[in-house]
């Protein structure tokens, strides 16, 4: 998508199109908000809260397909592709329950004096 800011510079009409790697970057972002988003607002555990959110997704998905005029193929295969999303979510959420619960046996060696941030 063309904008003006960022691209009517220089030689702006060769930089109206962004590159794979722009898309891949952008896509990436809009995975990590929306896995981040969902696994602060759900409890771990909890199932009707989760249900509940999926079927919202779903029905905005229903409807964004539709402002956007997306085929009935189209429009499955994104809300398939959000669903994959929540379901990657709940797995990543259950490995980092797994990980306060039963923490590492290995021995590291000396103790740090500065905390180990975890990514």
């Amino acid at each position: 998508m063309y904008n003006a800011k960022r691209d009517g510079y220089g030689n702006g009409a060769n930089l109206a199109i962004p590159s794979m790697g722009e898309i891949e970057g952008r896509m990436t972002v809009l995975e990590v908000v929306a896995m981040t988003s969902l696994s602060l607002l759900i409890k771990d555990g909890d199932k009707h809260a989760a249900q509940q959110a999926l079927s919202a997704i779903r029905r905005a998905m229903r409807l964004k397909c539709e402002d956007i005029k997306l085929s009935s193929l189209d429009a499955d295969s994104a809300i398939a592709y959000a669903q994959e999303l929540f379901e990657a979510t709940f797995e990543n959420m259950g490995r980092e329950a797994t990980k306060k619960i039963a923490p590492s046996s290995k021995r590291r060696g000396s103790r740090r004096s500065i905390p180990a941030f975890q990514s």
